[in-house]
């Protein structure tokens, strides 16, 4: 579908609208694995492998979403041995989280199935398209 011959679009609804698509295809890759389908799984795997060991509250802040979703993320994470929650050592009433060796695996899979959907994504685009999309995308979001 052409997009921009059916709608007036903003740059930043086409991001949304594009951010929707990945979304679809990364859920129609991992329909097979309940834990891999939820972005919220992804987003703490992919937190926790550059801040291992983050607060609970500070995790939530990071991948941005709700301290209940991360909680109840965590929790089926934690089931499947993915993560481990520990209090702090420095404040006991602190929660921090870790990733585990199969938390490690799980998200060495997740990184083969959304390298596979922005290879699909960005097919059309030459290697400096994609640079300058990217470069576009880091100005928005610097000036938030």
């Amino acid at each position: 579908m052409k997009i921009q011959e059916n709608y007036d679009i903003s740059p930043l609804a086409l991001i949304r609208w594009v951010n929707s698509e990945y979304e679809e295809h990364i859920g129609n890759e991992t329909k097979g694995n309940k834990i891999l389908n939820q972005r919220a799984v992804r987003s703490i795997l992919k937190i926790l492998t550059i801040k291992n060991g983050i607060n609970q509250n500070e995790l939530a802040r990071e991948v941005h979403l709700k301290s209940s979703t991360v909680s109840v993320a965590l929790g089926e994470m934690e089931k499947h041995g993915y993560v481990v929650r520990r209090p702090s050592e420095n404040d006991m009433r602190k929660i921090n989280v870790y990733i585990t060796s199969k938390g490690y695996d799980l998200k060495k899979e997740i990184d083969g199935i959304v390298e596979e959907v922005e290879k699909k994504m960005l097919a059309a685009l030459s290697e400096s398209e994609k640079a300058n999309l990217k470069n576009y995308l880091l100005k928005i979001i610097d000036n938030i």
